[in-house]
Parts: structure tokens; C-alpha cells; sequence
């Protein structure tokens, strides 16, 4: 289940809500606050334990993080690309531009894009895209235009840990796990296009949006010993019939295809006009820059520079899976060897041992690196030892984070308390 792209469903089902109010108790403020507090705990966490001390490729100092969803890998090629594209031009770059909506510019390069990769079966316009402060910004504006509070949206777990926050933070969307085991018998989504084709078709019957968060479309990579499906694009799909188009959307974003998470750019492609003019309306709360939107879309409108720096990528991506999955086939660590897309790897470090995951990341921290705490992710039930491990780093950066993990869990008790 972890070669797919995370795919979520809205499914309008009201539930009752307890919110943060009941951990929190904040002066002056409003419950939206408690609630801003309570839910951004993950992240003030990570950055106080773990971002605060990042990792420094020349004097090796710092936490090597294995737990965040980010490529290192073609950070130089790519500042070379950009630094090539950095205009200022001061009508565009130094005013408020041309909206909320995104530099036509780049929409009309991300169309092209969409058109070239994702293999569309009706062309994709730019009139059909919102660009945002990447993808989390969308995934809120999804939630808020979508859900009334406590409505439910429906994602297959083990999950992106962000989803949670993202649906429920501002817009009060009801997370809602779908588990891949019921009636003692285990499914999966390895036949991918047959898989979306029958989430459509429920969709389409019950009248719910169908979200397809496409963010790794072309961070696929060879992998001899798995028979999972190379990426699937919902926009590919013959769904007439099935679903009203009005219903189908889809995300992408420049973080991990690009390696580019800082710049914080996210899409939002959607035929549904209305929901297009609501994104465009909440946009103005997470308006990107115009200087950075026109650097990714000079980089697309070079088609030849964009498909080598992604075929490129994906080379790297696949040397470097073979890499973290040699030292968990040597230290004979259990893992889910289907993989063929993303940058981490799922596996169960501490398979028969009582210790506490907050135990173990504090045993890492000390040692330097950092791994993905596996309870975030929301696994089915009763599994348990299981961590996400970053790879999509430079060779002696992942070797080196490796070989700190491994210090890490010699270093960990089996009751570490």
C-alpha cells in the first residue's frame, strides 16, 4: 500500500467533535486558538528536537532526519536551474501581481505540464488551476470548501501524518482511516487503475468528492523486486459515466518531485468552476510569491532541462532505495519491500520490544538522526514497531544517518521507558 499516492475521499458524515478545549485553557483567546495551539504541538515539537539542529554536510554536525518527507538529492542541480531563471522583473515580482489565483504564467506551464506527464484524457487548461503555498494550504482549502464541521474525509492508512492537522485545523474536517484489513482478509491497492477506477465509481454513486493528491506523480523509480503499477493519474482515467467531473480533483506540488519544499508551491487542478472560484477566494490567505511561481514556471516551460532533472531524479531515488534497503535486508529488519515511489521506506525497527517510541526518537536524537515515529502515520491496528525511514539523500549523508540509526538501536533497551 505504500507504492501509492496518498488518495483521499470527502464523504459528507457529521460527527461530534470535542476539539482542543478539553487540553487547553488559553487567556484572552478564542477556541480557534486552542485549537491552533493544540494541533501545531507535532511541528513545534520537531523544530525544537529535531530542525533546530540540522545537519551540516561539511562538518557532520547536526540531526541527519530519516523522519521528514524531503530529497536532498538534486539540490544542487536544481539551484543551478533556478539561480539560470532568477528575474526580478519589478511589475510582476514587486507588486501584487495579477491575484490571488496564481501567476497565469505558471498555471499555463503547469497545464502544459499536467498535459505532457500526467497523460490526461481531455486537455488540461489553465483556467483549471489554483496555485497556493504548497499543498498543505490546499489541503486546507479542500477541507473548507468541501466539509461543513465535523464532516468526514476518507483516507487509506497508514496515512501522511500532516492530513490530520491540515483537514481539521481551521476547517473542523473529521479524519476518517480506511483500513485495508476487515473479515480476517487483507486488500491492497496494487492493481493501482482498477483501484481508482472503483473509488470513483463510489464516489460517483454517493455524490462525495474524489481528491487524488498526485504530489509523487513522477517520483518513480526502478525497483527489480516489485510488482507494483507505475503511476497512475486520475486525470488519465475514462470515468464518464462513473463520476461527474465536477466531483474529481487533483493536487500536486513542487516539493518532492522538484525536491523543492521550501518554496512552498502547491496545485489544485479542479473542472468544478465554483470550486476553482472558492479556492481562489481563500487564496488570499496563502498567496505565494510571484518571483517564486515564475522561477518553477520557467524551469517547466525548458521541457528538455524538466525531463532530465525528473529522469535524473528518479535514477537517484532508485540508488538510493537500493541503499536503505541492503541495511534492513542485512540487519535483517522487516520491511515493505514493494516500494517503487516516494523517498522513505516503511519498516518495523523494533519489532519485539516494549519500548516507547518517544524513548527510541529521544535514544536517536542523541545519536543524531531521526526516523519517523510509525504511530503518527496511523497503521492498522495492532502493528506496532514500525517507523517511516527517510532515503532520498546524497550517499554519504543516508550511509552515515544509516549507521547512526544502527548506533541508536544497539543504544535502545527493550523497556525503554
Amino acid at each position: 500500500m505504500w507504492t501509492l499516492y496518498n488518495l483521499s475521499l470527502t464523504l459528507l458524515i457529521c460527527f461530534s467533535h470535542t476539539g482542543a478545549t478539553q487540553f487547553l485553557q488559553t487567556d484572552y483567546l478564542s477556541p480557534r486558538a486552542e485549537n491552533a495551539i493544540y494541533y501545531n504541538q507535532g511541528w513545534k515539537n520537531l523544530s525544537r528536537d529535531v530542525l533546530s539542529r540540522p545537519y551540516d554536510r561539511i562538518s557532520h554536525d547536526g540531526i541527519i532526519n530519516l523522519g521528514l518527507a524531503e530529497t536532498w538529492l538534486m539540490q544542487d542541480t536544481l539551484k543551478d536551474l533556478l539561480d539560470t531563471n532568477f528575474v526580478i522583473d519589478p511589475l510582476y515580482h514587486l507588486t501584487y501581481g495579477q491575484g490571488a489565483a496564481g501567476s497565469p504564467f505558471l498555471r499555463k506551464a503547469v497545464a502544459e505540464f499536467f498535459n505532457a506527464y500526467f497523460d490526461p484524457r481531455q486537455q488540461v487548461n489553465e483556467s483549471e488551476i489554483i496555485i497556493a503555498s504548497g499543498v498543505t494550504a490546499l489541503i486546507d482549502s479542500i477541507a473548507w470548501n468541501t466539509c461543513s464541521d465535523n464532516e468526514g474525509i476518507i483516507i487509506p492508512q497508514p496515512l501522511y501524518n500532516g492530513f490530520p492537522t491540515d483537514m481539521r485545523l481551521r476547517s473542523q474536517g473529521k479524519l476518517l482511516p480506511a483500513s485495508f484489513v476487515w473479515d480476517n482478509e487483507t486488500y491492497n491497492f496494487d492493481k493501482s487503475k482498477d483501484a481508482l477506477i472503483a473509488i470513483a465509481r463510489f464516489c460517483g454513486k454517493h455524490k462525495i468528492h474524489f481528491i487524488s493528491d498526485e504530489i509523487y506523480a513522477n517520483t518513480v523509480f526502478s525497483n527489480p523486486g516489485s510488482n507494483a503499477p507505475n503511476f497512475t493519474s486520475v486525470l488519465s482515467l475514462d470515468l464518464d459515466d462513473i463520476i461527474d467531473p465536477r466531483l474529481v480533483h487533483v493536487l500536486y506540488g513542487m516539493s518532492k518531485d522538484f525536491g523543492a519544499s521550501g518554496l512552498r508551491l502547491g496545485v489544485l487542478q479542479s473542472r468544478n468552476e465554483d470550486l476553482i472560484q472558492a479556492a481562489y477566494g481563500v487564496n488570499l490567505f496563502s498567496w505565494p510569491s510571484y518571483l517564486v511561481q515564475d522561477m518553477w514556471g520557467r524551469l517547466l516551460n525548458d521541457m528538455t532541462k524538466t525531463h532530465d532533472f525528473l529522469e535524473e531524479n528518479k535514477r537517484q531515488l532508485g540508488k538510493a532505495y537500493s541503499t536503505v534497503t541492503d541495511w534492513l535486508r542485512n540487519k535483517s529488519i522487516e520491511y515493505y519491500d514493494q516500494g517503487n515511489a516516494g523517498l522513505f521506506v516503511w519498516a518495523r525497527l523494533l519489532p519485539n520490544s516494549t519500548a516507547r517510541p518517544e524513548c527510541f526518537l529521544e535514544v536517536c536524537r542523541n545519536n543524531s538522526v531521526y526516523v519517523g515515529n510509525g504511530e503518527n502515520f496511523l497503521p492498522e491496528s495492532g502493528q506496532t514497531g514500525w517507523y517511516r525511514i527517510t532515503f532520498s539523500y546524497p550517499d554519504d549523508m543516508l550511509t552515515r544517518g544509516l549507521t547512526r540509526l544502527e548506533k541508536a538501536l544497539n543504544d535502545t533497551p527493550s523497556s525503554c521507558e
